[in-house]
């Protein structure tokens, strides 16, 4: 039998928010009976003074304060989440921070990350992916005051209320299985639509360079959705893009002449871009960071071509996401075809293999 684990998954930050439950238990000692709700509010005390949460009828915590239920669930801005519900006052502001057990966690993202309709083997595929994906944040991040964001930083997760039927059926039918790179939990990335080639982690973000490597897949096509994408960018709105990336601040007086593609990686997304100025100067910008200041649902991907368009540049691209791991597109269309989801692990992790979490 696998022992049950924990995950701390940050839900927000907050000056002030709304909590509700029935027979809450505050720092496992005030327990108030009955169905309640009250505002807490985080504040700073003066000079010297010290973080603290406000709750309730003036009560107040100078550390953290841990919030549960005893049925169960705790509303966080008319949220429901699992188990209980760390709030951890920073400055001005709290972290607020769920803790619960790792297959509860899983069952509510499944249903945000891959759509409960699409075939059982797709999303088996998906939920030993984000296991993987999760216990490698809770081993790197054992230290910190939670494991993972609850965004697309990681993995979208919005409480109980995103659990599916088919989402808990999928996860409780892998229970406990993970993908792992010389005994390590690997970092199970995954993403919308490969574009036909996945990317390796090192031309994204740097640092991995063994437990992946690109895969061509034939399979993103078969889903015409997600796949092909053209945006437009005025001048200014690429200039508002730049002045968002660290250690690019455009001066008022700098007037963007030119934005070009550099040269395709073998996947056939760009490595960078190249800016120039009208006095001559031009620089590379990463595509991935630059993708990441325009936004990542505008600029779907960094396999994209760009061309000249009245004062402003048509980018036309394929794919969606950053390509690395899992191709979600391409997981639905194997799965439709008849493979397990072992296949589909597999063919997208070559590198990596399926082991019960110890």
């Amino acid at each position: 039998m696998l022992k049950s684990q924990e995950i701390r998954v940050q839900i927000g930050t907050y000056a002030r928010f709304a909590v509700s439950g029935h027979d809450l238990i505050l720092n496992g000692t005030i327990r108030i009976a009955g169905s309640s709700a009250f505002n807490i509010r985080c504040g700073y005390e003066g000079a010297g003074g010290a973080a603290y949460v406000e709750f309730g009828a003036g009560r107040r915590s100078l550390g953290k304060l841990e919030i549960g239920a005893a049925g169960g669930f705790v509303q966080v801005s008319d949220k429901p989440y699992r188990s209980t519900v760390t709030v951890i006052p920073q400055d001005r502001n709290c972290l607020v921070v769920n803790t619960l057990d790792l297959e509860k966690y899983l069952a509510g993202v499944i249903s945000r990350e891959m759509s409960p309709s699409w075939p059982m083997e797709a999303l088996k595929a998906q939920a030993v992916a984000s296991r993987s994906y999760a216990v490698y944040q809770m081993r790197v991040n054992k230290n910190r005051d939670f494991d993972l964001e609850s965004t697309t930083q990681d993995q979208v997760y919005e409480g109980a209320e995103s659990e599916s039927a088919r989402a808990i059926q999928a996860v409780t039918a892998t229970h406990g299985q993970v993908l792992v790179f010389n005994d390590t939990a690997l970092k199970a990335y995954f993403h919308a639509n490969c574009g036909g080639i996945t990317e390796v982690p090192d031309l994204v973000w740097g640092g991995d360079v063994k437990s992946f490597r690109p895969v061509v897949c034939p399979y993103h096509k078969k889903q015409r959705d997600r796949l092909q994408w053209s945006v437009h960018l005025s001048r200014e709105q690429v200039e508002r893009a730049l002045r968002r990336i660290s250690g690019l601040v455009l001066q008022p007086i700098f007037r963007l002449a030119s934005l070009e593609a550099g040269a395709p990686d073998a996947s056939r997304r760009l490595s960078d871009v190249v800016v120039s100025d009208a006095r001559g100067n031009s620089l590379l910008v990463s595509a991935n960071t630059f993708r990441n200041a325009v936004g990542n649902t505008k600029l779907k991907s960094t396999a994209f071509k760009i061309e000249k368009d009245g004062d402003g540049y048509r980018l036309e691209g394929e794919g969606n996401g950053h390509g690395v791991g899992m191709c979600q597109i391409g997981a639905r269309t194997m799965a439709e075809e008849g493979r397990t989801f072992e296949q589909i692990l597999q063919f997208y992790y070559p590198l990596a293999k399926i082991r019960p979490l110890l």
